[in-house]
C-alpha cells in the first residue's frame, strides 16, 4: 500500500482565517483535516507515541512535546513498519512551549489537535501549501503577504524600548497593570518598533510576573 498523497486537496471553502496583522494565520480546521483524510486517505489512522506509559515527552529544557504518526492496516506495519515519529511541541495559546507541571488536560488535547493536522501535513501532504505558504490552486487565492513597511519606518532599534517595558513589567502593581503593558508592548510590536525575538522575551517576563501577581 503506498502513502497517499494529499498535496492540492483542500479547497476555499475550507480554508478559514484567524488573528489580525502580523498575527494574521490561514488555517483548515483539524474536524475539516479529519474529515479529508477519512475520505482520501481510508484505513489510516492518526496515533500518540507514548514513553514509559506517558504521552507527554520531556524536552531537555522541562517543556513538553507530542510524538506522533499515522498507522494503517496491521499488515501494513509488519511488512513496512509505522511511519516516522513526527515531534510537536506542546503549546499554549500564545504559541508558547508549556512546562510539564502546567499541562493541562485542555492545553494537552489543543495540542492534540494542532499535531494531527501537522503530522497530515508531514505524512501526506495535507494542506501543505498553507504551511509552506504557497498558492492553493484549486481554491484560486494565495495566503496574504506581508504589506510593505511605509517609507517613515522607525529609527534602528538600540534595545532601549525592550529594557523600559522589562522595567515595566517586573514592577507592575496589579494584574490590570500588566495587562496594560502588555497590551503597549503588543501594539510596539506591530508597528516595528520591537523585533519578534524581543517581543518573545517580554512574553516570557509578562507571565513569569502575572503568575507572581496571581499567587500573592
Amino acid at each position: 500500500m503506498t502513502i497517499p498523497n494529499l498535496a492540492g486537496v483542500i479547497k476555499k471553502d475550507d480554508i478559514y482565517q484567524k488573528g489580525g496583522g502580523s498575527f494574521k494565520a490561514s488555517y483548515v480546521a483539524w474536524a475539516k483535516t479529519s474529515q479529508l483524510l477519512r475520505e482520501h486517505a481510508p484505513g489510516w489512522s492518526f496515533h500518540l507515541a507514548a514513553k514509559d506509559g506517558n504521552y507527554v515527552w520531556e524536552a531537555p529544557d522541562g517543556t513538553g512535546y507530542l510524538m506522533c504518526y499515522f498507522a494503517v492496516s496491521r499488515e501494513h506495519r509488519e511488512k513496512h513498519g509505522n511511519m516516522p515519529l513526527f515531534p510537536f511541541p506542546i503549546m499554549d495559546n500564545r504559541n508558547m512551549p508549556v512546562k510539564l507541571e502546567k499541562i493541562s488536560s485542555r492545553i494537552f488535547t489543543d495540542s492534540h489537535r494542532r499535531a494531527l493536522c501537522a503530522c497530515a501535513a508531514f505524512t501526506f501532504g495535507l494542506a501543505y501549501e498553507l504551511w509552506a505558504d504557497e498558492e492553493v490552486l484549486e481554491a484560486g487565492i494565495q495566503p496574504e503577504k506581508p504589506k510593505p513597511k511605509a517609507s517613515n519606518t522607525p529609527p534602528p532599534n538600540d534595545g532601549s524600548l525592550k529594557k523600559t517595558f522589562l522595567s515595566f513589567i517586573r514592577t507592575a502593581p496589579d494584574l490590570a497593570k500588566l495587562q496594560e503593558y502588555r497590551e503597549k508592548f503588543q501594539t510596539r510590536h506591530n508597528n516595528g518598533a520591537l523585533t519578534d525575538a524581543e517581543r518573545d522575551e517580554l512574553l516570557e517576563e509578562y507571565m513569569a510576573r502575572e503568575e507572581s501577581l496571581t499567587v500573592r
